[in-house]
Parts: structure tokens; C-alpha cells; sequence
């Protein structure tokens, strides 16, 4: 145990010992030696390691002295360039005098100001106003006219006449004789009662007409639609007017009854008649007759599912003999909903031969109920078929 410290103590006093003191026991460094060299050619390095001839050599003229070389001469200094003459300075232009300033203008005289008027307590005389003229008012601006385009209106129908002439001509008067030319009636002379001539009558050209009218241009005085009265209206009799009594001198009032008295007493009448006519007679059907027209058309009724008219309500209307058959020429389609034009010109075929398909020899249905079951009105529906 001790030994190892000793050996370790030793060597740690050792190794500082040399570090402190180690420089010390160190020697010099040599010193460098310098030698001069000098720097020959390669013909002087082979001249000095050329080998020396064997035989004598033959002697050599001794050789001339060395004249001095002379000096070449010196280049002659160039001559220095002439300096080259200035650049003449541009001529200046001669200044212009400056234009005068013209003369001031001379100051307006300014007036004097005015002396301060006398204060004075009369009070001012107030002068009126002349009076303004009478202005005329503007006149109102025409109005524009209409941007809207006129409406067309229809060529009146020529009246039916019995004689085509050129030019159309009125109907003459009751009392007017029928002639070739028009004359016009002789009035008796006032001023001489003495002389008595006869009395000419009035004439006037027969009516014409400037074409022929047919019987489909002929209006008929008929009524073509009208409404159904709330009431049927009394008969309306034309009372002539009492006859008042004329004064001298005046002309004879007309005693017979009005033309709008005659015209609305003969429209009330026919609309009593047309009335009774288009009223259907015998009693109406019932809901069974109903339900089995419904039932027999709707059994040939095909609705195609897939296709857009299954979307579509058509209504159609058409005819019935007495025999119940359908008149193919009064079938027609009143109302569409639903779909579009093609959809619903399917829709109507479909439902157009259905009844068509299903009346076989006639519909049945009761004969004294004709006036009720002439003209029907069907609905196709595809959800619920109704019927009118």
C-alpha cells in the first residue's frame, strides 16, 4: 500500500519537475550557414564541364583588344506639334433692343363720391307701380297623339238588294214613285194662286246594290246566343202615344208607336219563344242512367300510364241521335288541363275512342228523356271520370 504511493507521488513530482523545469536543459538550435551562389548561363555550365582536349591546342592568335564600343548616338528629340490655332468664338448675334413697354393705359376718372343727402324728417313719397299688362294665358298643349295602333275595324256587309248597279243606292222613301230618274216634287207657287199647274210627284232610282249578296252574307235578323231571363218577362204591348192637340201652324205630329217600342216588344216576345224551345221537356235523368253511360264509356277507356297524357283532364262534348248513337261530326274537345299540347291532343284521341268504341248500336237510355241526353258533356279524368 505504501509502495504504490510512493510510486505514484514520485511520478507526479517527476512529471511537474519537468514541466517547470524541462526548458532549461533544452540546447540551442544550430545555427543556419549562408553560402553565396552565383547564377551562371547554361553556356558557361557547359563550357566549365566541357572536357579538356587530349592533344595541345594550336595557339591562338592573340586576340585584338577590345575597342570601346562606341555609344550610339541619341535619337533626336522629336519636334514638339505645333500648337494648333484656338477655335474661333462663335459670332454672338447682335441683341435686339427690347420692346418698348407699351403706355400704361390712362386710370378711368373715378366720380367724386357723392355728397351725403340732407337728413330731413319728411317722410318719402312712395311712387306706384305701373301696372302690368294683361298677359293672355298660355294656350293648353295640343295632345300627343295616341302611340297605340288603331284598331282594325270589319268591311260592312252590303245590303241585299233586288238590282246591281255600279254604285250602291239608298232605298227611296215610302211615299217615292219608282223611276229611272230622280225628280224632285213641285211645290205650289205662293206669290201667283192664279196660275194652277199640276203637281209633280217626287221619283227616285230603284235600290241596288254594287254585288250580289248571298244567303250566307245575308245577316239574319235571328238572335244567336242570349241568357236565360231570371223570370220570363210579360208581354209588352206598344200603346200608341195620345194625340195632343196641334197648335195652327205646326206640323202634325207622327201617332204612330215608335220603332225602339215595336223593336224591344218583338225581341221580348222571341226571347219568351226561344225559351220554351231550348227548355228540355220530360224529366231528367237520374243518377243511375248516369252511373251506366259513365260505366259503359269508361270500360273502353284506356289510359297509358307511362306516357305524359296520363297526366292530362281533356272534356268532351258531343251528340246523341234518338237511337243514342254519338254523331262523329259534333265530337269535340271544350277544355284541357294539364300536359302539354301534344300530352293533351293524345289525351282527346284516347277519350275520343272510347266513345266511339263503346256505343255499338247505341247508348242505352230512355227515349222520352231525348231533350236531357243530346248533348253531353264528358270529363276524362284519369283519377275519377264525371260526367255532365
Amino acid at each position: 500500500m505504501q509502495r504504490g504511493l510512493v510510486i505514484s507521488g514520485g511520478a507526479h513530482a517527476l512529471a511537474i519537475g519537468w514541466l517547470l523545469f524541462g526548458g532549461l536543459f533544452q540546447a540551442d538550435p544550430p545555427e543556419l550557414e549562408v553560402a553565396n551562389v552565383s547564377v551562371i548561363s547554361e553556356a558557361e555550365f557547359a563550357a566549365l564541364t566541357q572536357p579538356e582536349p587530349s592533344g595541345p591546342a594550336p595557339e591562338q592568335p592573340a586576340p585584338a583588344p577590345v575597342q570601346p564600343a562606341t555609344p550610339p548616338e541619341p535619337e533626336p528629340t522629336p519636334e514638339p506639334p505645333a500648337p494648333q490655332p484656338a477655335p474661333e468664338p462663335p459670332v454672338q448675334p447682335e441683341p435686339q433692343p427690347a420692346p418698348t413697354p407699351p403706355a400704361p393705359e390712362p386710370l378711368p376718372d373715378v366720380p367724386p363720391p357723392p355728397q351725403p343727402a340732407d337728413v330731413t324728417d319728411t317722410p318719402p313719397v312712395l311712387i306706384p307701380p305701373e301696372p302690368e299688362p294683361d298677359v293672355p294665358p298660355a294656350p293648353e298643349p295640343a295632345p300627343l297623339p295616341s302611340s297605340a295602333a288603331p284598331t282594325r275595324s270589319l268591311r260592312p256587309k252590303p245590303r241585299p238588294a233586288p238590282r246591281v248597279a255600279p254604285e250602291a243606292i239608298a232605298p227611296p222613301e215610302p211615299d217615292t214613285v219608282v223611276a229611272p230618274d230622280t225628280q224632285q216634287a213641285a211645290s205650289p207657287d205662293v206669290e201667283s194662286p192664279d196660275v194652277a199647274e199640276e203637281n209633280k210627284e217626287a221619283t227616285a232610282p230603284e235600290e241596288a246594290a254594287p254585288e250580289i249578296v248571298t244567303e250566307a252574307e245575308d245577316p239574319s235578323g235571328a238572335v244567336t246566343k242570349s241568357l236565360r231571363p231570371q223570370a220570363r218577362p210579360q208581354s209588352i204591348a206598344a200603346a200608341a202615344p195620345a194625340a195632343e192637340p196641334e197648335p195652327l201652324g205646326d206640323p202634325e205630329p207622327d201617332s204612330a208607336p215608335s220603332t225602339d217600342d215595336a223593336l224591344n216588344a218583338a225581341l221580348a216576345e222571341a226571347l219568351a219563344a226561344g225559351d220554351d224551345a231550348d227548355a228540355p221537356s220530360g224529366p231528367p235523368l237520374t243518377r243511375g242512367e248516369k252511373e251506366g253511360l259513365k260505366l259503359a264509356v269508361e270500360s273502353c277507356w284506356v289510359v297509358d300510364v307511362g306516357s305524359q297524357a296520363a297526366n292530362v283532364t281533356v272534356t268532351l262534348g258531343f251528340e246523341l241521335d234518338r237511337d243514342g248513337k254519338v254523331l262523329p261530326s259534333t265530337l269535340k274537345l271544350l277544355s284541357s288541363t294539364g300536359g302539354s299540347g301534344t300530352a293533351a291532343e293524345a289525351a282527346f284521341q284516347s277519350a275520343r275512342r272510347a266513345v266511339l268504341r263503346c256505343q255499338n248500336g247505341g247508348y242505352d237510355l230512355p227515349v222520352e228523356k231525348y231533350d236531357h241526353w243530346k248533348k253531353v258533356e264528358m270529363t276524362f279524368d284519369p283519377s275519377s271520370m264525371r260526367l255532365r
